[in-house]
């Protein structure tokens, strides 16, 4: 990433999304997604692999520019995945401050 960033370069809307166990009314146990958060990030693709193991499948390394929130650092939303516009869906590996309380690059998976 760049040293300088600038506010204009975030223009794909993202949806964290969390999976929240509930119980339904027999007291079965249900996991359903809540979003978490909603903001604009810079997206951006770090590299991508093919695997044939019975299957050929794709995995994609992608990144996420987003600006800086208290509530996305200290493994908080490790684990968490995140939908963009196009309504693919990516598992977040990790979270990285760039810029230090400006800027985050958060690194997601997708498979498909």
């Amino acid at each position: 990433m760049k040293s300088k960033f600038y506010p204009g370069e975030l223009k794909t809307r993202i949806k964290i999304i969390e999976e929240i166990t509930t119980s339904s009314p027999t007291g079965e146990p249900v996991k359903t997604a809540q979003i978490f958060a909603s903001c604009y990030a810079n997206q951006f693709d770090v590299k991508g692999s093919e695997d044939e193991d019975g299957k050929i499948r794709f995995l994609f390394d992608v990144g996420f520019v987003v600006r800086y929130n208290k509530n996305f650092i200290k493994g908080q939303i490790n684990g968490m995945q995140i939908e963009d516009t196009d309504g693919f869906k990516y598992n977040i590996v990790s979270v990285i401050s760039k810029i230090p309380k400006r800027y985050l690059q958060i690194n997601a998976i997708r498979s498909e």
